[in-house]
């Protein structure tokens, strides 16, 4: 029985890539063969101008460089929006803070009572007439 293969494996796309080179290389070597067969000149080999190992080593010393400031920066960025992230919270919490004691300051002031244990009207009358004073339908 044949083997069948996997069409998603790793191996079986290493075999598909190996069957096109040689295809190709087949086929480059038919039509050179058949160009020189016609009479027709050859063309010539390009060849990549090689830089030297010297200049090599500098320019991926550049790249690697490159790369580090990069991430140097990005790190800093992020340290600094994690810094003011910080800021913005300390804030939010003290302000929260604030907040609560005004409250705490405003039940104390509004719960008071005479001895006899009867309630104060003089700050609950104040505090209403705050709250008007404040909202916007009684001003004109």
């Amino acid at each position: 029985m044949a083997k069948i293969e996997k069409k998603y494996t790793k191996e079986y796309k290493i075999k598909e890539i190996q069957k096109n080179l040689l295809k190709r290389a087949r086929l480059k070597k038919q039509y050179l063969k058949s160009l020189k067969e016609e009479g027709y000149e050859l063309p010539e080999k390009q060849t990549k101008p090689r830089l030297p190992l010297e200049q090599l080593k500098k320019e991926n010393k550049r790249k690697v460089d490159e790369k580090k400031e990069f991430k140097r920066q990005r790190k800093q960025t992020e340290k600094e929006k994690a810094e003011k992230r910080r800021q913005n919270e300390v804030e939010k919490v003290m302000i929260a803070k604030q907040k609560q004691e005004i409250r705490e300051k405003k039940r104390e002031k509004l719960t008071r009572k005479t001895r006899t244990g009867q309630p104060l009207m003089g700050p609950k009358i104040g505090d209403l007439l705050d709250k008007i004073k404040n909202d916007s339908t009684y001003t004109s």
